[in-house]
């Protein structure tokens, strides 16, 4: 029975467990990102700023090659790291610890 216990623990301690970000989140942070003050006098704030550098090739003259392909890249890790997150490899692990109740232990 321990071992079984021991299987049900090392289950949960699953490090996709507790994930810092949602798909819910990121819904909600696009829509307060959406209501961001964009009027002509107003500066750009970094999120819009950020959005334009990676979208728009006019924008991207503003940095140089080398500090572009930086937050490229920095944005490719970020993009991985919500993957992770929202879609955990360990899908089926947790499930299994989920229907394994102290009871049957």
């Amino acid at each position: 029975m321990s071992t079984l216990l021991n299987l049900v623990q090392t289950l949960r301690a699953c490090p996709t467990n507790e994930a810092s970000v949602s798909r819910e989140m990121f819904l909600e942070c696009w829509d307060e990102l959406q209501r961001e003050d964009i009027t002509p006098l107003a500066k750009p704030t970094m999120p819009i700023m950020a959005a334009l550098l990676l979208n728009d090739e006019r924008f991207r003259g503003l940095l140089p090659e080398e500090e572009i392909l930086q937050l490229l890249a920095i944005v490719q890790l970020a993009q991985e790291r919500y993957e992770q997150q929202t879609n955990p490899p360990n899908k089926f692990g947790k499930l299994l610890a989920g229907c394994i109740t102290k009871d049957e232990i």
